[in-house]
């Protein structure tokens, strides 16, 4: 049976997304010389046609050549993210994540009350 196409990005798709997300459309070529340097171009092109088999991109032809934009929201795409992270690593308990980002350290008190002041904004105002 074939695996199921992932909802999330791999690393690489995710960096070829931002890139797409940002510039809104892109050739291959242009993707390549906006990664980081060493990655191939045939190395890119096959990672832009995986990501079009999973419909995140689409194309149009320009020339000879291709022309990619996103289809995948990047909002979406990191509600879709977050979702399988919390899931996945934290057994679908979105308090044991943040509770982890406080004991890491990765949460200033600033951090916290801007979360409470949004908190508090989506109930409506009430506490």
């Amino acid at each position: 049976m074939p695996r199921r196409p992932s909802r999330t990005f791999t690393e690489r798709e995710l960096e070829i997304m931002q890139i797409l997300w940002e510039k809104r459309e892109a050739s291959v070529r242009e993707i390549q010389q906006t990664l980081p340097p060493g990655r191939h171009y045939n190395t890119v092109l096959t990672i832009i046609r995986v990501l079009e088999r999973k419909g995140h991109v689409s194309h149009r032809q320009e020339g000879r050549g291709f022309v990619y934009r996103p289809l995948a929201h990047p909002e979406k795409s990191r509600s879709r993210a977050l979702s399988h992270l919390i899931d996945s690593v934290f057994g679908g308990s979105s308090e044991s994540v943040v509770l982890n980002m406080v004991e890491a350290g990765n949460l200033s008190l600033e951090d916290l009350d801007e979360i409470r002041r949004k908190l508090r904004k989506a109930k409506g105002g009430s506490k």
